[in-house]
């Protein structure tokens, strides 16, 4: 009886390890986000204003600026995260079977908590500036579609870099970028009566359309 307890603790404690040490994973990469978009920003400074006396306009640049961030943070997670990279590694790893270790329950709160939620929050910024700053892909199935390709493309290069390429993350990537579709398009019937929104987005509409 008093072995079972004792095995019991230590999986207990083991799981909790593995979850505190999920959540730093986490926390990390929303440090180093927050950082590289703010070095990124900062670098971009004296770009915004040489191109605003040439007519550029400041919203649609940090329309730009501000998917550019969102792009330089997902392929910093998923491909630049781990160096180094090599495109001969010894063995490849693909998953095709949606959600498998979920549906068998094999670490399942580790797979939650440490790779589903972490690729739906990373997208949706992804599915936020998208159909902001191109407005061909306004319309829900063209966003889902920049995103699926887009996503699709990563797990591809993770597959020939010794990576696990998986399709669980391209759902819950593509989950991520319908988030963040579905948000902009809350702010967009949220302010459509107002000012500056509608300002915003026509100013960006006129610019697309002249460039």
């Amino acid at each position: 009886m008093i072995e079972e307890t004792e095995v019991s603790s230590i999986c207990i404690s083991s799981t909790e390890r593995v979850k505190r040490v999920n959540m730093y994973r986490i926390e990390t990469y929303i440090k180093l986000a927050i950082i590289f978009s703010i070095i990124i920003s900062v670098i971009y400074l004296p770009i915004l204003f040489a191109l605003k006396k040439k007519g550029r306009s400041i919203i649609r640049q940090l329309s730009y600026l501000a998917l550019g961030c969102s792009v330089f943070i997902i392929i910093f997670a998923t491909i630049l995260f781990v160096l180094p990279i090599t495109f001969n590694p010894e063995q490849h790893f693909l998953s095709l079977i949606p959600f498998q270790r979920v549906i068998v329950g094999v670490n399942v709160s580790r797979t939650i908590i440490a790779e589903m939620i972490p690729n739906v929050l990373m997208f949706i910024p992804f599915g936020i500036f998208i159909p902001i700053v191109f407005i061909q892909t306004r319309k829900l199935h063209k966003t889902a579609l920049s995103v699926f390709l887009f996503t699709f493309s990563i797990e591809f290069l993770q597959y020939f870099i010794g990576r696990k390429s998986d399709i669980d993350d391209i759902i819950t990537n593509l989950l991520g970028g319908i988030i963040g579709y579905g948000i902009y398009k809350f702010f967009n019937h949220l302010f459509k009566n107002k000012n500056w929104w509608h300002n915003f987005i026509k100013e960006l509409k006129e610019q697309d359309n002249g460039k």
